[in-house]
């Protein structure tokens, strides 16, 4: 809401486990269903994954969770492409998502600073993409160092709708 008053709530962020896997699950899902615009991830096709699929993803990716009060309250994702030691400097930020009821707590800067924190001495530079009419993420990203450095048009098609793409870029 904006103009609202910040909740100070304490938020703790940690690394995803496997034990985490059912509740990575459901924010995940919760995220790709009531954001569609947000996310080029089909929820569809993430839905249809089993638990074990999503346990192992917490050993092969790396999932960062922000707890309020001990209940998953959002999440991101950090990636490489360390396949090719050409962009194994450029880090991902990915998944970014805070349920609603979290959203003015801090809770996403938390996951930012922390997202930021573990990239140092693990990649050189952060880039992300967001929906270009997002403005409240936008400013999240800013505030925490990201430029804009490009548009992605009609990058993502939902329901015969197009939706631009801003990508954003740091240094570590």
């Amino acid at each position: 809401m904006a103009g609202a008053l910040r909740r100070h709530v304490h938020v703790s962020v940690r690394r995803l486990t496997a034990d985490d896997a059912q509740a990575l699950r459901d924010i995940r899902l919760e995220a790709l269903r009531l954001h569609p615009t947000a996310f080029s991830a089909d929820p569809d096709v993430e839905g249809a994954y089993p638990i074990a699929r999503w346990r192992d993803w917490t050993d092969t990716r790396v999932w960062f969770g922000a707890f309020v009060d001990g209940a998953l309250a959002g999440i991101n994702a950090f990636s490489t492409e360390a396949t090719s030691k050409k962009t194994a400097h450029v880090a991902h930020l990915g998944a970014m998502y805070v349920r609603a009821a979290a959203r003015g707590s801090g809770t996403a800067d938390a996951l930012m600073t922390n997202f930021i924190d573990y990239a140092k001495g693990r990649a050189e530079q952060l880039v992300l993409t967001v929906e270009s009419e997002n403005a409240r993420a936008i400013r999240l990203y800013e505030r925490h160092g990201f430029t804009i450095t490009g548009r992605k048009p009609r990058s993502m098609k939902i329901d015969g709708l197009f939706y631009d793409e801003l990508e954003m870029w740091r240094s570590v």
